[in-house]
């Protein structure tokens, strides 16, 4: 069974990271890596969850590594290393901070 919490949080990290690396993209490339940066969510969540859930990792700790391991993959998918590793940043940054919120609720 899919736990609803986790549900919800990636459909909120799909809503956010998704666009935003997508409109960093250059134009040509958008609709690309839209697919890249969602079929990368469904790497990175599931196992940022469940590191997070059994205390594997520090929620900082995983953060730094999901925000490396996603710009590696916008780097290769689009190029422009600098511009990819800071996309990851912005769009982790914003999703992490809203996931907050909602489990502040």
């Amino acid at each position: 069974m899919i736990d609803p919490l986790w549900f919800t949080g990636f459909l909120l990290t799909l809503a956010i990271e998704v666009p935003l690396v997508a409109a960093f993209a250059p134009r040509d490339q958008r609709r690309h890596t839209a697919g890249i940066a969602a079929a990368v969510q469904l790497l990175t969540h599931p196992l940022a969850w469940l590191a997070v859930t059994t205390g594997a990792l520090d929620w900082w700790t995983i953060e730094v590594l999901v925000v490396l391991v996603e710009g590696a993959a916008y780097a290769l998918a689009v190029g422009r290393p600098l511009r990819a590793f800071g996309v990851s940043l912005l769009a982790n940054t914003v999703s992490a901070a809203a996931g907050l919120l909602v489990l502040a609720r």
